[in-house]
């Protein structure tokens, strides 16, 4: 399989294949490939948008899903009574953040 950058600025991948409808490809972020075009094979597109897309996912997956020991002591706070909330500063954060998306 072939992969290669486009000219133009599209977001997304194009493929275009010698295979059947519905037929799917592993796509790799690598731009370009050193291996021959076989018969049949596939030509993939991957957009600098896409390279980004694919990195992004790359690194969430590698992110953990939460903080076990941070959940842990949030709920110990929580049932001795000890967790204190600062609703000064929760209303601080909305108010800027509401300001932010106008």
């Amino acid at each position: 399989m072939e992969i290669r950058q486009p000219a133009s600025n599209n977001v997304g991948l194009s493929t275009s294949t010698g295979k059947k409808a519905g037929a799917t490809h592993d796509v790799a972020p690598e731009k370009g490939s050193s291996q021959p075009q076989a018969e049949g094979s596939s030509t993939v597109t991957v957009t600098d948008s896409a390279l980004k897309l694919l990195q992004v996912e790359k690194t969430l997956a590698e992110m953990p899903g939460f903080d076990a020991e941070k959940v842990a002591s949030i709920k110990q706070a929580l049932s001795d009574g000890s967790y204190t909330i600062n609703t000064d500063s929760i209303a601080k954060k909305l108010i800027s953040f509401e300001q932010g998306m106008a």
